[in-house]
């Protein structure tokens, strides 16, 4: 199991990220961490079509103000425990992550991670379920969150439990997930002075007629923003100050970067292949809805248009004298 701390953002995560994700060499992203909720750098992967699952961490003591042990993540097991078949169920995506809110979610009775095949316009029936410890806060949302965006959100009206029931329809391959949060809420950015309860979902993977679950109206942008960030593995200037502990890698950093650069380019524009590849099947897919085949009534209801046309035409002709 591999993948990205902190959010997938520190320490040039991010490009790391673009690099790797399409090799299906990245697991897991961080997305809790230190009381903080990020999905920046979550969202947009799934937005493209690749299964990546969330982890959690506290980062203890570099990033506060969490304890060890207050982010976390919880993995169903089909029986006992064992370390492998726990890494396994990880992988799989059968997972949430939280510092308080514990979470149950469902589509069709299949639980996060699956992959969930379905014919356009069948019946989706979500269901979700939320708890928290009143100790520690007074439950305040549920959000069902698809392609990125909430759809659904349901308050907890003080209480310590929650349940979002849910009818969809299957109109299109998408990624579905569930976010809770506590009353109490702090901003994504700056110093924390008190902890906000957070929880999220791995993603249930909706596929429709066998079409890939990515966000066909956003993968122009999402390839275009990641060749981008290839394209600057290549061309920007790296910040050995900027590193972790620069005081010890700084000399070394700084020598070998201009060296081992040129090295990348064959991995990147094998990363940069993949990519195209991914927007050239979501155009043709796009294309393929907005223009569907004709068929057989449509078919018949122009040939017996143009037969009406010819008739017409044939006597309008004057008869001959």
């Amino acid at each position: 199991v591999s993948g990205y701390a902190h959010y997938g953002s520190s320490f040039n995560g991010r490009r790391g990220l673009v690099l790797d994700v399409p090799f299906d060499l990245v697991d897991f992203v961080e997305i809790l961490q230190g009381g903080r909720l990020v999905t920046d750098n979550w969202y947009p992967f799934l937005n493209l079509g690749f299964k990546l699952n969330p982890s959690a961490g506290s980062d203890f003591p570099y990033f506060g103000p969490s304890l060890p042990g207050v982010e976390r993540y919880y993995v169903e097991l089909d029986g006992p425990f064992d370390p492998d078949a726990w890494y396994a169920a990880f992988k799989a995506g059968r997972v949430f992550v939280t510092n308080g809110p514990l979470l149950d979610f469902t589509i069709n009775g299949q639980s996060m991670g699956t992959e969930l095949h379905v014919s356009r316009g069948e019946r989706l029936d979500v269901s979700v379920l939320a708890q928290l410890n009143p100790d520690m806060d007074r439950l305040g949302r549920i959000e069902l969150v698809a392609h990125g965006e909430v759809i659904a959100t349901v308050s907890a009206n003080g209480g310590d439990r929650a349940e979002l029931n849910e009818v969809l329809t299957a109109d299109e391959s998408m990624w579905v997930a569930v976010r809770a949060f506590g009353e109490q809420e702090v901003p994504q950015q700056g110093g924390l002075q008190h902890y906000a309860a957070l929880a999220h979902s791995a993603p249930i993977y909706i596929i429709v007629d066998n079409q890939p679950f990515w966000k066909t109206e956003d993968v122009p942008s999402l390839v275009a923003e990641q060749r981008e960030i290839l394209g600057d593995l290549l061309r920007a200037p790296v910040d050995p100050v900027g590193d972790l502990e620069a005081w010890e890698t700084l000399p070394e950093l700084a020598m070998q970067w201009n060296r081992q650069r040129n090295l990348l380019r064959p991995r990147v524009d094998a990363a940069d292949a993949k990519y195209r590849e991914i927007l050239a099947q979501a155009t043709d897919q796009a294309s393929s809805w907005r223009a569907p085949p004709l068929g057989g009534l449509a078919l018949l209801a122009m040939l017996a248009l143009g037969m009406v046309v010819v008739v017409y035409r044939r006597s309008a002709i004057p008869p001959r004298l």
